[in-house]
């Protein structure tokens, strides 16, 4: 297959992370006709994906042998490292000249940086495709993905993209896409804290919550984690995105003192909050969360 055709829906996509994300991914991509190979770490999702007639893979290496294409979808920066480059497992072990590596996990960008510096060695090409707007959105293929690298590359995989997201946008070179992803954590933080202050002192002064909730979704005061704060909401990456912007904001010499008062309380709201499981009911939304503590 020549190296600036758009990848077709024979030539297999891999989707490496069947989680919460990576699973509906899948599902969206083979009910739109692709060859979808999976790997994850559970057998219990590799499961559920073969249930979907999805193709598994009994490594990272083997599934980018099988495929043209990775969409990596894993939790955190170490985990992203080991599925590209482990020596033996990693999808460069496995990957032909022109594969593509796309990053959709949120890691930091001199993480993405230096895995693609690994890709362009072995011949491959890495590039950001960073997701947004969270599960239900995975589900029903109506991402935000932002996107940074080579442009040739991404229109290779454009197609892909638009069937498992909506609104695509390119940001900049490799890295750009996974700072793009890491400002619109810092909203959404800002965000989160903020609601949480404003709910939780007008519960002390008596109103109505959901009452003012909804009327807040028609003010001035509007944003997309008060619609959504009804809604399961885990956080374990909440720290770690604030991290990523303070140490982005000392690289450039920028003052941001917002973030780092909203570093500080989300991690108070989270070291609370964890004491729920998670995904677990209703006591996992932002809604329960400030009814217990006002």
């Amino acid at each position: 297959m020549s190296t600036n055709t758009p990848i077709g829906k024979d030539d297999g996509v891999a989707v490496i992370g069947l989680g919460k994300m990576g699973l509906p991914m899948a599902r969206n991509l083979r009910t739109a006709g692709y060859r979808v190979v999976g790997f994850d770490v559970s057998a219990a999702q590799l499961a559920k994906a073969a249930e979907l007639g999805i193709e598994t893979a009994t490594t990272p290496a083997d599934a980018a042998r099988r495929s043209a294409t990775a969409l990596v979808v894993v939790g955190f920066d170490d985990q992203a490292t080991e599925v590209v480059a482990a020596p033996e497992t990693g999808i460069l072990a496995g990957a032909g000249a022109g594969y593509i590596v796309a990053m959709c996990s949120t890691v930091e960008s001199t993480t993405a940086i230096a895995l693609g510096e690994l890709c362009e060695k072995a011949g491959a090409v890495l590039v950001d495709a960073t997701l947004c707007l969270g599960e239900p959105a995975a589900e029903d293929a109506s991402m935000l993905i932002m996107c940074g690298g080579d442009d040739a590359a991404l229109d290779r995989i454009d197609p892909v993209l638009a069937t498992i997201g909506k609104d695509i946008y390119r940001l900049g070179g490799v890295g750009a896409g996974q700072i793009g992803k890491m400002l619109n954590n810092y909203l959404l933080w800002n965000s989160v804290v903020a609601n949480y202050e404003a709910l939780r002192l007008g519960g002390r002064l008596g109103l109505d919550l959901e009452a003012l909730r909804q009327s807040l979704m028609l003010s001035s005061g509007n944003n997309w984690a008060l619609e959504t704060w009804l809604r399961s909401r885990p956080m374990p990456w909440a720290e770690k995105d604030m991290r990523i912007v303070m140490q982005h904001a000392d690289d450039a010499a920028l003052p941001l003192p917002n973030a780092g008062l909203v570093r500080e309380e989300i991690k108070a709201i989270k070291v609370v909050k964890n004491a729920w499981t998670e995904g677990g009911g209703s006591k996992a939304s932002m809604n329960e969360f400030t009814r217990a503590h006002l």
